[in-house]
C-alpha cells in the first residue's frame, strides 16, 4: 500500500474544458443528436472545468483519498477553476508551459472534443525537480500522446530519466529520441507505469510511438497499456496482431475498455460487462476515472480483476451523476 506516499501524476498537457451540454427541454436529459447547422438550441448548459487525461486521472485518485500532486502546465484561471470545483489536489506547475482549451460537445450517446493545442511539452520544459518527481512517484504516467506535437521527445525524456541517463550531455542529445531508448538495458522502476495514449487514430508519429511501446520491454516493473476501441485499432494496424498476441509481444498487459465491456489481456484473460446505466450526465473524463480507480485499487494491493470491477463502478458513477467517486 502507498497511502502515505504522494503520487505525482500528469506530466502531460493541461486543458480548460468548455463543457457544452444541450439538454432536452422536456426531459432535462442530454439530447440524442447535435442541433442542425444554422439552428439554435435554447436549453444549453456551458460549464468550465479543469481537464486533460493526466489531470482527470489525478483528480480521481485525489477524490478517492490519495495524496496527489498534479504536475503540468498551469495558470491563474486554471487554478481558480480547480479551487472552485473543490478538487483536493496540489499543483506543481511546469515552467513556461501553457494551458490549452477544449470545447466538448456532449450528447446522450457520447461526446466530441475539439482541442485547441497552442501549448506543448518538450525536453526543454524538463528540469531536475520534475525528473525527480517522475522517478520517485508511485505512478509513472504516459498519456495524451497525439495532442502533444513533441510527445515522442517528451515521453522518451521521461523514460530515459528512469534509466539514470544524463539528458544534459551532448552525446545523448545528438541521438534521436528512440535511438536513446535503445541504449537502455534492464532498467527497473518502482511503482506502476500506466500508458494511456488518448486518441491516436490521426497521430502522424504513430510508428514512433509503436517503437516506444516495443522498447518499453526493457523496463522491468509493473506496467499497463489502457486503450479504448479506437486506440486499440490504431495500435493493431501498426503491429498487425490481435490483442492477445500484441500483449504477449509487447510484454505489456492491455486493458481494453468500451461502454459495453472491459477486457484484460495479460497472463490471464477476462471479459467483464459494464453496468447498465439509468442516466447519463456526462462522458467527459470517464475513461480517465476508470484508469484512476483501477490504479487506486492496485495501490491497495487488490487483485487485477477486483480493481477492474471497481474501475467500472467508478466510471459508471461519474457518467450517471457527473461527480467523481469518493469511496
Amino acid at each position: 500500500m502507498i497511502s502515505d506516499s504522494t503520487i505525482y501524476g500528469g506530466f502531460d498537457l493541461t486543458f480548460i474544458d468548455i463543457d457544452i451540454r444541450p439538454i432536452e427541454s422536456e426531459t432535462q436529459d442530454l439530447i440524442i443528436d447535435f442541433p442542425k447547422i444554422g439552428s439554435h438550441h435554447r436549453n444549453t448548459r456551458i460549464v468550465f472545468r479543469p481537464g486533460g487525461n493526466g489531470f482527470n486521472l489525478c483528480r480521481t485518485l485525489a477524490h478517492l483519498g490519495r495524496r496527489v500532486t498534479y504536475v503540468g502546465p498551469s495558470s491563474e484561471q486554471f487554478e481558480q477553476i480547480v479551487k472552485r470545483c473543490a478538487i483536493p489536489i496540489e499543483i506543481l506547475p511546469i515552467k513556461d508551459a501553457k494551458v490549452n482549451y477544449t470545447a466538448i460537445l456532449n450528447t446522450r450517446n457520447g461526446e466530441i472534443q475539439l482541442n485547441s493545442v497552442e501549448g506543448f511539452l518538450s525536453y526543454e520544459h524538463l528540469d531536475d525537480i520534475l525528473l525527480e518527481k517522475y522517478v520517485s512517484s508511485p505512478l509513472k504516467s504516459i498519456s495524451n500522446v497525439a495532442l502533444n506535437p513533441t510527445s515522442i521527445e517528451w515521453i522518451c525524456s521521461l523514460l530515459l530519466s528512469l534509466g539514470d541517463i544524463d539528458l544534459s550531455k551532448e552525446e545523448n542529445r545528438k541521438l534521436s529520441p528512440t535511438e536513446s531508448l535503445h541504449r537502455l538495458d534492464d532498467t527497473s522502476f518502482d511503482g506502476i507505469m500506466l500508458i494511456d495514449p488518448s486518441d491516436i487514430s490521426h497521430f502522424l508519429r504513430i510508428k514512433e510511438f509503436a517503437e516506444i511501446l516495443n522498447l518499453i520491454k526493457k523496463f522491468k516493473g509493473e506496467k499497463y497499456l489502457s486503450l479504448n476501441e479506437y486506440e486499440l485499432n490504431s495500435i493493431q494496424t501498426v503491429f498487425s496482431k490481435n490483442p492477445e498476441d500484441l500483449a504477449a509481444y509487447l510484454q505489456l498487459p492491455i486493458i481494453f475498455h468500451t461502454a459495453k465491456e472491459v477486457r484484460y489481456y495479460g497472463k490471464e484473460f477476462w471479459k467483464i460487462p459494464t453496468k447498465k446505466l439509468e442516466s447519463q450526465m456526462t462522458f467527459v473524463g470517464a475513461g480517465d476515472c476508470f484508469n484512476g480507480a483501477f490504479l487506486h485499487q492496485i495501490f491497495n494491493s487488490a487483485s487485477i480483476r477486483d480493481s477492474l470491477e471497481f474501475a467500472i463502478e467508478s466510471a459508471s458513477h461519474l457518467i450517471e451523476t457527473g461527480n467523481y467517486p469518493t469511496s
